[in-house]
């Protein structure tokens, strides 16, 4: 029997990032195990600068995510400019724009994912700082605003927490949380038939004897994605196991 926090992450934009680089940021089609991780941190209060608070945030929990939208993908761009190495470091941004005829211009690229739902499940590992209690007692009254990805991509919904006991593992935890329906819905045809178009989906997970449910075989991911060094932003490479779902009531309905 094991232990599992549901939370439900739905967002108007997300951004997954886990290709690194200045000139275009792509993004996954389901959560990083460090936006996840990141999630819980920031709900507890756990400062980026705070390395050892981080470092027991990554071992204390494992995550498992049912992705049910993946959305649509979006690129935006922006602008910046920068001096040449000659001129040197400006000490203020008003040095920096005094600078005449030497600035140099470029385009980034960001990407986003529109219209997001997921599920996401966390369980703690032996000797966790935290327990699923303190995470879902943050979860629900957060010390910093929680976001998908950056602080551009807020939530559009309550994470609505549940504790839940599984005996076979995440299939058993996300179906039982898709048979309920999430606390801040509101009762009206609309939403409804909202929920019931998301009988299907895929879970990934950390260990593939945390999926249970499935005799199938899972399909292994490698993901750079493992949080390291929050300050300077490094990231281990780890496996992630997936499989299809799809919610047993919709099976045996007509």
């Amino acid at each position: 029997m094991s232990r599992w926090l549901v939370v439900t992450l739905i967002a108007p934009f997300a951004s997954y990032g886990e290709r690194a680089g200045n000139v275009e940021r792509g993004t996954a089609e389901r959560p990083t195990r460090s936006a996840l991780i990141g999630l819980a941190g920031a709900a507890l209060g756990i400062r980026r600068d705070d390395a050892e608070g981080q470092r027991q945030l990554a071992t204390s929990f494992r995550v498992g995510i049912l992705t049910l939208r993946t959305g649509t993908l979006l690129t935006d761009f922006h602008t910046f400019q920068s001096l040449p190495s000659s001129k040197g470091k400006p000490r203020t941004r008003g040095e920096a724009l005094a600078v005449r005829g030497d600035l140099a211009t470029s385009i980034t690229r960001r990407e986003y994912r529109t219209d997001v739902w997921h599920e996401a499940a966390y369980t703690a590992e032996s000797g966790a700082r935290w327990s699923l209690e303190e995470l879902a007692d943050a979860f629900r009254r957060p010390a910093y605003t929680l976001f998908l990805g950056r602080k551009s991509c807020p939530l559009s919904a309550p994470l609505d927490p549940v504790l839940t006991e599984a005996e076979t593992g995440l299939f058993d935890v996300f179906t039982e949380r898709r048979r309920s329906r999430p606390s801040f819905a509101p009762d009206r045809p609309l939403f409804d038939r909202r929920i019931r178009s998301l009988a299907a989906g895929t879970v990934a997970a950390e260990r593939e004897s945390d999926l249970g449910g499935s005799n199938t075989p899972a399909r292994r991911h490698r993901r750079i994605d493992d949080p390291g060094d929050r300050l300077t932003w490094q990231f281990a490479a780890r496996d992630e196991f997936i499989l299809p779902w799809r919610h047993p009531d919709e099976e045996s309905s007509p």
